[in-house]
């Protein structure tokens, strides 16, 4: 959230819908080219299948630099191609390696990880904004690159830790990796993965294509307050999940929860807006400010349905909820197409069509699908 207000400041809103494109697009193929490789690593692990670990790390590395040059060969993602391909490559160190450190018990440098990139990212861009002010797109970019750099080098250090404490502990017994079991459990876990980023980043990408880097700009100012917003939505359900868990109910005291957050937001956001997006993000978003009560509603009715959602978790029925995902998507593909002309407006009600599409389906499928114990 501080990372999205420092970088608001740095960049005008063009170049700031141009970075986020360049952000989205890097995590979007390292998902592609990397996703799921730390996650087999570690289910290997427990298989004590380890030896020759860094002969794979480093064709997934080799393989996410391809998937970068090929995707750059058919789309015009970015002017920086040599700067994008880097980036790739750097993050999908850190995506491994988070994903591998999972194997420690403690989570020791699973959370060093999460603490280091929020951490590194506010300092850099906040002591570059309070020397030299604004900037020109490639100065930040050059400074997202530093930026990964740093912590992909922190996490080739912990990649040693790692390896050098799991192997002390398991001195004996250790065997290569398995590529039969290693490759179907990473190709599980990559279309799984790649499916979601799918999901979580169609909006940006549709954006782009229709409306211009100048809205995923203004964009950007919405996707930090429907973050907020949907955290708290989202610690109601778990809070709800571990009910069910514990066969106990707890929707009503979870819904009236929602509600009063929705009504409450949805009073407040418009008499706020302006003040709160002029304070953070500056005057250059200003025009935000009269959409962005209807992204809110946008957030609370996304949260709604995924709350009604948890029984289907409990029940095992993830392949209803993967077919309500993609009847979704493809009403969000429909109306981003149908409402291009009316800009962030356009963007805000596309959302808004698909999220009431899950919330619907999500409601049969509760009544259908109750839980009996």
């Amino acid at each position: 959230m501080i990372s999205a207000f420092l970088l608001a400041h740095l960049l005008n809103v063009e170049d700031r819908g141009t970075f986020q494109l360049f952000v989205t697009s890097v995590t979007y193929l390292v998902t592609i080219g990397a996703g799921g490789v730390g996650f087999a690593f570690a289910l290997s692990m427990r298989q004590r299948q380890y030896l020759g670990w860094a002969y794979y790390f480093v064709s997934f590395l080799v393989v996410s630099a391809l998937v970068a040059i090929i995707a750059l060969c058919f789309f015009k993602l970015t002017t920086f191609p040599v700067l994008f391909i880097i980036n790739v490559v750097l993050t999908a160190v850190l995506t491994i390696t988070l994903e591998k450190s999972k194997i420690d018990a403690n989570l020791r440098f699973y959370k060093a990880i999460s603490l280091q990139q929020p951490i590194l990212a506010v300092l850099l861009y906040g002591i570059c904004y309070w020397v030299f002010g604004e900037q020109k797109l490639p100065i930040v970019l050059y400074l997202l690159t530093g930026l990964t750099c740093i912590q992909a080098l922190l996490c080739l250090y912990y990649l040693r830790c790692i390896n050098k404490n799991f192997v002390t502990e398991q001195s004996q017994g250790l065997s290569k990796i398995d590529h039969h079991f290693f490759r179907k459990t990473w190709l599980k876990q990559n279309l799984l993965q790649t499916f979601g980023a799918t999901t979580v980043n169609l909006d940006k990408f549709l954006i782009v294509s229709l409306m211009g880097n100048y809205t995923l700009g203004l964009y950007t100012v919405c996707i930090a307050f429907d973050a907020l917003l949907t955290k708290f939505i989202n610690m109601l359900a778990d809070y709800y999940y571990s009910g069910l868990l514990n066969k106990m109910n707890r929707i009503k005291p979870v819904l009236v929860l929602v509600g009063i957050m929705g009504i409450s937001a949805i009073v407040i956001v418009p008499l706020l807006s302006e003040p709160i997006v002029r304070f953070f993000f500056t005057e250059k978003y200003l025009e935000v400010a009269p959409i962005l009560v209807w992204f809110i509603v946008n957030s609370i009715i996304a949260g709604l349905s995924w709350v009604l959602s948890q029984n289907m978790l409990i029940l095992g029925k993830q392949i209803l909820l993967f077919t309500r995902q993609v009847i979704s998507i493809l009403v969000l593909v429909g109306l981003f197409y149908y409402f291009s002309e009316l800009g962030l407006y356009g963007v805000a009600y596309a959302l808004i069509g698909a999220s009431l599409t899950r919330l619907v389906i999500s409601i049969v499928y509760y009544f259908k699908y109750p839980i009996l114990n």
